[in-house]
Formats: structure tokens, sequence, C-alpha cells
């Protein structure tokens, strides 16, 4: 892509970036150009002043995304910069590339409780949206209030929670549409109630999942009536590999990059799990983690 097909912004372009280099897998392809707007302002007239054939693809944190081996064509937008916080009396306004960690701690140093219960999710406040990120128990949606998007024509609309219907690991956004901020709701708490929480969440995690690892969280989402890891085991899948991607020891619903794993070994991985687990139980495992990019 060249250059000055794109227009002016007060924010940042890469050109042919390495993806890799910034993904929770470690694996996928370059993207032609990634653009880090300076603000919302910027995000807003990159969209209307762009090539109307532009490609765009959003992406987070990238905790949950499994990026191709052919890397991602157009624009990769990231909000990494978009990460603002204001508190008031009953809820609070989050810019969506707010890392979820960094947000639950400004929470508690306000003596708020919102959505601690997601501390060891790491990815960013608009991916948790996108996907309903939540545990057994709890979901986003339990406090969101709002979600502000804007199309990639560069129109803005606000959607409350009764628009959306989010449903289980969907926040059903619309294909065309970047979350820009959200509003959840919050009460009050003591700080060291949230942060005993927080703890105690962070140290069953650290007991039961491949923290520090090369791994994009749970691979499948659990089907209705059963758990994703249960049926992984069940089927003699707890030990598969493919190169050096394999499923963890830990939790066998979580993969990891070993080493020098491509997005192609983990595709295989993913589809022989699948096809083994629906042969020996039945169920038809569905995937949380999302295929992005070029040529799959």
């Amino acid at each position: 892509m060249q250059p000055n097909v794109l227009p002016d912004i007060r924010g940042e372009y890469r050109l042919n970036f390495a993806i890799n280099t910034q993904s929770f897998f470690k694996v996928g392809g370059n993207c032609d150009v990634m653009f880090i707007p300076a603000d919302i302002d910027d995000l807003l007239q990159f969209l209307k002043k762009k090539p109307k054939d532009l490609k765009i693809t959003v992406l987070g944190n990238m905790s949950n995304v499994l990026i191709s081996d052919y890397g991602i064509q157009g624009c990769v937008i990231r909000l990494n910069t978009l990460n603002k916080v204001n508190f008031y009396n009953d809820y609070v306004d989050v810019q969506a590339g707010t890392l979820l960690p960094k947000f639950i701690s400004d929470c508690a140093k306000h003596n708020v409780s919102c959505c601690e219960k997601l501390c060891c999710i790491p990815g960013t406040i608009g991916g948790a949206i996108f996907m309903n990120a939540g545990i057994p128990g709890f979901e986003i949606s339990d406090v969101l209030v709002s979600v502000s998007c804007v199309n990639f024509s560069g129109e803005q609309k606000i959607f409350n929670k009764e628009e959306l219907n989010m449903t289980y690991r969907n926040g059903n956004i619309q294909k065309d549409s970047i979350i820009t901020s959200v509003r959840l709701k919050i009460r009050s708490k003591d700080t060291k109630q949230i942060i005993d929480e927080i703890n105690e969440l962070q140290a069953k995690r650290l007991k039961s999942q491949p923290v520090g690892q090369a791994t994009c969280g749970s691979t499948f989402k659990n089907p209705d009536g059963a758990k994703a890891w249960e049926l992984i085991k069940r089927a003699g899948c707890d030990k598969l590999s493919v190169g050096d991607a394999i499923v963890s020891e830990k939790h066998c619903n979580f993969l990891i990059n070993t080493g020098n794993a491509k997005a192609s070994d983990f595709v295989k991985l993913i589809d022989m799990i699948k096809a083994r687990v629906f042969e020996k139980t039945g169920y038809d495992l569905q995937e949380e983690i999302k295929r992005i990019g070029d040529k799959w």
C-alpha cells in the first residue's frame, strides 16, 4: 500500500507491520498498514477521508485472536491510545482501548465495584464488549449501560444494552462498527475488598492456567450443559500437538506456542480437537478464539 493514498492524521501509521510481535500467540503475517489514532476525533477524520475501498480490521490487545500466516490486507486499526476513564456517581465512561486489568485497578483505587471478576482477562474494554467477556456467573453485559460506536464511514451511534441482544461470548456488534467507548454501571465498594477478590482470582488462575506463556486463553466456548475442557480430556485430546502448537498440560482448553508455531499449526490442532471431540462425545465445539486475516 502506498502511503500517499492514506489521509493525513495526527496519530501514527506503521507500514508492513509485523503483527506477530504483539499477538499473544506470537503468530501471524504482516498487515499492509497499522493506524493508531491520536484520539477519537483523529479516528473519525481518518474514517471519513480514507479511500472507500480500503479494507478495515480492528484489533484490541490481540489476547483472543489467531492471525493468519498471510497477514491482514488493508488497514488494521488499534485503539491503544483511546484509554481515558471518567467516573461519575453511578456509572463510568471508559474508552475502548483501555486495558481491562488497568481499568479494574483504577476502579479499586476509587472504591468502585464494576467488573473486577474479569481481572484475569488481559484484553481491552472494547474487546471485552465485542465478545461479551465473562467467567462462570458473570459477563461484562451484566454491568453494561451503553456502547458508543462509529462505522467505517465515520458515522457515530450509541447503542443501549437492550438494543444489542448480547449472548454468550457475543456482543452482537455490527461488523462495520468500531467500539469507541462504553458506559458501565458502578457501585461503591471498599478498596481492600476489591483487591482481596482480585488476589484470590489471580491465585486461582496461577494454579489452573498457563500464565506467562504464549496463549490466547480459552480456545473453545462451553457448550450448553458441558465444559469444553472436560470434553477435550474425555476425547483424549489433552496431549495433542502440531509442531510447536500444543495443548496445555495445565488446562486443556488452552493452546500454547512453545516456540516457532505458525497460525496454520494452531488451525490444524483446533480442527483435530473438534473432530475427535465430536466423534467421541457428539459435541460440536465452537471456537471462542477469533480467526482474523487472509487465505485461511
